[in-house]
């Protein structure tokens, strides 16, 4: 059993960037392609589920447990470099 809550938490804690994305695309036409910000908080709630799954995996072993937990504050921090810029970016568009 304990090896599976930090990976459960971690899961659980994914579900805000996926509903964040759920609420982005809220309103859009059918055919109407995904927004490129709600793009980017699907791939976030997926680099932390990934994160999660891998971290299932390592189970006890140091050295994989470490660089799942690198691989996914990369990931997860350029995601977010990534979110800030486009909003950045879109911002100053519209001034």
């Amino acid at each position: 059993m304990g090896d599976f809550v930090v990976p459960l938490i971690l899961a659980v804690s994914s579900l805000p960037a996926f509903f964040a994305a759920a609420l982005m695309s809220r309103g859009r036409p059918g055919g109407a392609p995904v927004p490129p910000l709600a793009r980017l908080m699907r791939l976030v709630g997926l680099a932390i589920l990934a994160g999660a799954g891998g971290l299932l995996w390592a189970g006890d072993n140091e050295t994989r447990r470490l660089s799942v937990i690198v691989a996914m504050v990369v990931a997860v921090n350029g995601l977010g470099l990534v979110l800030l810029f486009s909003l950045g970016r879109d911002r100053k568009g519209r001034r």
